[in-house]
């Protein structure tokens, strides 16, 4: 296996872990039809309703084409949806950065609330703040540390809220659980989705929201007609007729995901359980976070540190690495294993601090 690695990463200098995207090659058929599109590109998208595109988006998800807004890029939901709730943001961090930023480029007031404690990331926000807030962010499984956030979590939260709640499902296609059954149940539920993570089509930005009609039309007030590009448009359409190819690529990628947590905790660090496309690594301080990050980068490796501005609320001695091909995270590995046997770590089992 050893061998192997050297072999390939021969082949290519550099390995980046940084950005969640899909690590995968699309399926080529796919990319002929999408090059036929390319005559088109002269022409506008769709606009406005989007008909088509919505009436595809939701036979997908297993909605009504009335409970989906397509959007350019999840960001976009992000921002549409600060716009059009102004208030008392809720924001549990560590988590995506775009929920802080969108609130203070509206001006408004937020509060973020630590959820990691001892290693363990939970929503604990109390009945007062929930009570109190215009909207309420919820990141499932959230992102850096990839964790699950129980159904019976999110729904007592919409029972307590009085304002909307944001469910951030971004990485739906990796966890395999959804709560938009419950749109028609909660006036006060959006979900947040994307094609950026799962389906390969990051540099179109697709993303979409999906809430009962009375949301939904709220929400396209704060939209441009032509938010969704006519590449992204087509693309939505023709990366669902190859579900079978896809899946198998999250199949893998679970493997590899899993593998490297197993590897990475046998090393003495301690890796996050995830069930997101990365897994979140905590160091024993900063200095050691420095040390790895620098040294994995002059071995062609590059992470997200957690003094990146992707997140909100991350302290300083935690690395998240997007999971690539087996062979880049076994590389990734070999690397820290090999410092570890020169000592240059002293890796320990240790109790993970609060950032």
């Amino acid at each position: 296996m050893r061998d192997k690695i050297k072999k390939e990463f021969s082949k290519k200098e550099k390995i980046f872990l940084t950005q969640s995207y899909f690590k995968y090659p699309l399926p080529e058929e796919m990319l002929k039809e999408l090059s036929e599109e390319l005559k088109g590109i002269n022409r506008y998208p769709s606009g406005g309703g989007y008909a088509k595109l919505r009436q595809v988006l939701a036979e997908y998800v297993g909605v009504k084409m009335e409970n989906i807004l397509p959007a350019n890029g999840s960001d976009e939901v992000i921002e549409i949806v600060s716009r059009a709730y102004k208030g008392e943001v809720l924001i549990p961090i560590p988590t995506f950065s775009q929920y802080e930023a969108s609130a203070d480029r509206g001006g408004l007031s937020k509060i973020l609330i630590n959820c990691l404690h001892d290693g363990v990331y939970s929503l604990n926000y109390s009945a007062q703040q929930l009570k109190e807030a215009s909207l309420v962010w919820i990141c499932n499984p959230n992102n850096p540390t990839g964790t699950r956030i129980l159904r019976e979590k999110i729904v007592d939260i919409l029972q307590k809220a009085k304002g909307m709640v944001v469910v951030d499902e971004c990485n739906y296609e990796y966890l395999g659980e959804s709560v938009v059954d419950l749109i028609d149940k909660y006036e006060n539920l959006i979900i947040s989705r994307s094609f950026s993570k799962n389906f390969g089509l990051a540099g179109l930005r697709l993303g979409f929201a999906i809430s009962n009609p009375q949301n939904i039309k709220k929400l396209a007030i704060f939209c441009q007609y032509f938010r969704v590009n006519r590449m992204a448009e087509k693309a939505a359409e023709k990366a669902l007729k190859y579900l079978d190819y896809y899946q198998e690529a999250w199949g893998k990628m679970k493997k590899v995901r899993d593998k490297f947590v197993k590897q990475i905790n046998e090393l003495g660090f301690f890796a996050y359980d995830s069930k997101a496309n990365f897994v979140l690594v905590e160091f024993k301080n900063k200095e050691e976070t420095e040390r790895v990050w620098k040294y994995l980068k002059e071995k062609g490796i590059y992470t997200l540190a957690g003094w990146e501005n992707e997140f909100s609320g991350l302290d300083d001695q935690f690395i998240r690495f997007t999971i690539g091909d087996e062979w880049e995270m076994d590389r990734v590995v070999e690397v820290l294993s090999d410092w570890c046997r020169r000592g240059d770590l002293n890796p320990h089992r240790h109790t993970p601090t609060t950032p």
